[in-house]
């Protein structure tokens, strides 16, 4: 393959254009009120009774969340508990609310006893979050029997106690009782999947340095056996943790997600992407690199033992990287308790994880081109990536304005080593025009990056946003108007209005505590696609934020959990339609035109 043909076709134009999508988000769309799992599920709790405390085991769903600030504990007969020890909780960044602090996964909560306290006492744990698909729940209430010692019974729950029930989500199943080829199959899947994210990026050159030692004339056949045999290095680390997390259960899980852990990746993530620029090289220390060279010559399997050390040491090296998929999966392996089961979902994951560099390994050698000058803009690109993935994990403990100012300088840090701001000469190859090309997009990208930390923008996918402001301020004219319902009564009563004018209905649920809500109020309903066909409609608004019990029988009445839902009725007054969570305009345009015609 000709040099300059390999210029062309390395992997760094094609890494680095992934940064020009960093400032676009993909469109969130509406979600299936079937796939919503009821709150009893989504947000169950179980509790253990000690000498002079409960304990209390929040299992928060996949794909939900609940609120810390929202947590709150009482007693029948009042008064029986201390002040409870909560977790730190991860912080969110909400556009609307400012910083919040949730939960995601199991959480462990200690509650003090009194001194006194009955051999047996309800225990009311109030509590509200949401689902990552855009649907909030009300306020929700589990009723726990507490009796003498041992678990307690989930008496009854309250809010739509007698409601019939969602079809639980795929996530809220137990993939265990599915079978161990299903559970270990996904985990497999998981495991390649992550091999294709940044996480892989500092394995490739061990992977690498380990043919390239064995010479020019390696045989496939060693090749596998010695990528093979790194893999098991690192899939058997993987291995002893995912039985720590079966024997654990949540401890490991919390362990991963506080701040402090997660902070200190992000920080070792940028000290293994400096060193991908040649500031430093990292390695074990001479002595120790010399007794293992001297203990691996006199092994009798030549390398391999060395090797599947290096494997091992680089379960830790991509740890930091993996930790937020890795925590979903210990929070899934802690919730079975099944430390078999554990290690070996644990074990097929990091099999997939490493299944690329098996491949590398076998045929690496013989269809890559060998060393040469490639390999360092490689590296560079692996360390920009590095760079975005650790910006990216400390995101949501970093001040908004910080978060917009670090893709600025790494958009920009990009654009100037890419030689944006140099002239080319007039027989430049065609690579040095699209480095340039692409380096001066990275500039603008930068450039929109500061100029919303400036104006104090706080999502860095919309860093101009400002500039709409006088464009969102002459969209208030256009926000639809609400006729307010609040009972079942009242919308029968509108129902039958609607019917006598010709006109379809459009009832929509809202909560002052709903982040979607406000983000349609904000985003699609002013849309000037939108806007125009809301007023062919009647509309009318549910307001739940005070989730009285005329709020819970609308909800019960059309089967919802919680806002935002959307339900559509044509002139006949009959349902022809719904929308669940945040849809964005161009969609909810297209639902609405489809109710029209």
């Amino acid at each position: 393959m000709p040099h300059s043909l390999l210029r062309l076709l390395s992997p760094l134009w094609r890494l680095l254009a992934l940064l020009g999508l960093l400032g676009l988000s993909t469109a969130a769309l509406a979600v299936n009120q079937a796939d919503l799992l009821p709150p009893e599920k989504a947000f169950a709790v179980s509790v253990e009774r000690q000498p002079d405390h409960l304990l209390l085991q929040l299992k928060v769903a996949d794909n939900y969340y609940v609120y810390r600030d929202r947590l709150s504990f009482s007693t029948e007969p009042a008064g029986l508990l201390g002040s409870p020890a909560l977790p730190p909780g991860q912080t969110k960044q909400d556009a609307f609310f400012g910083q919040q602090v949730i939960y995601h996964g199991q959480q462990l909560i200690k509650l003090p006893l009194h001194p006194g306290a009955p051999a047996s006492f309800k225990l009311n744990v109030k509590l509200q979050g949401c689902s990552t698909a855009g649907v909030c729940y009300p306020p929700y209430t589990h009723h726990l029997d507490i009796n003498a010692y041992g678990s307690a019974s989930n008496g009854s729950s309250s809010w739509l106690a007698d409601a019939t029930p969602g079809k639980p989500a795929g996530s809220g199943g137990n993939l265990a009782a599915k079978g161990w080829l299903a559970t270990l199959g996904s985990f497999l899947l998981a495991g390649i999947g992550m091999a294709f994210t940044a996480c892989m990026y500092p394995l490739l050159p061990i992977v690498s340095s380990l043919i390239a030692g064995e010479g020019q004339h390696i045989t496939r056949q060693r090749g596998f056996w010695l990528s093979l045999t790194y893999v098991q290095g690192l899939a058997l680390t993987y291995t002893v943790i995912g039985i720590i997390a079966g024997l654990t259960g949540s401890l490991l899980t919390v362990w991963l997600q506080q701040p402090a852990v997660i902070l200190s990746a992000s920080v070792l993530m940028v000290v293994f992407a400096l060193s991908m620029f040649d500031l430093y090289t990292i390695q074990l220390p001479s002595a120790l690199q010399s007794r293992l060279a001297n203990a691996s010559n006199r092994l009798s399997g030549g390398k391999l033992a060395t090797v599947f050390a290096m494997g091992a040491l680089s379960a830790l090296i991509i740890g930091p990287c993996v930790a937020p998929p890795l925590a979903l999966a210990l929070g899934y392996i802690g919730s079975t308790g099944d430390a078999v089961l554990g290690g070996a979902a644990l074990y097929a994951m990091a099999l997939g994880l490493g299944l690329p560099l098996i491949l590398i390994g076998t045929f690496g050698g013989h269809v890559l081109p060998r060393a040469g000058g490639w390999m360092k803009a490689v590296k560079s690109a692996f360390g920009v990536l590095m760079l975005a993935l650790a910006i990216w994990m400390a995101t949501p403990f970093l001040p908004a304005m910080l978060v917009l100012l670090l893709w600025a300088v790494l958009c920009v840090g990009c654009a100037v080593f890419l030689k944006a701001f140099e002239t080319l000469p007039g027989n430049a190859h065609i690579s040095h025009k699209l480095g340039k090309g692409l380096g001066l997009l990275l500039f603008l990208v930068g450039a929109a990056q500061l100029a919303g930390a400036l104006a104090g923008e706080t999502d860095p996918r919309y860093p101009l946003k400002w500039l709409a402001g006088n464009k969102a301020q002459a969209s208030i004219s256009q926000q639809p108007v609400f006729a307010p319902v609040s009972s079942t009564a009242e919308l029968d009563s509108k129902l039958a209005e609607a019917r006598a004018s010709g006109k379809p209905l459009l009832l929509d649920f809202y909560a002052d505590w709903c982040v979607s809500c406000k983000e349609m109020e904000s985003e699609t309903f002013p849309d000037a696609a939108v806007s125009p066909l809301m007023q062919r409609f009647v509309l009318l608004r549910a307001d739940v934020t005070a989730n009285l019990p005329q709020h819970q029988a609308l909800l019960k009445r059309f089967g919802l959990f919680g806002p935002p839902g959307i339900i559509l009725f044509d002139p006949a007054g009959q349902e022809k339609g719904r929308v669940i969570g945040f849809t964005p305009a161009a969609e909810f345009a297209r639902q609405l035109q489809n109710m029209l015609q």
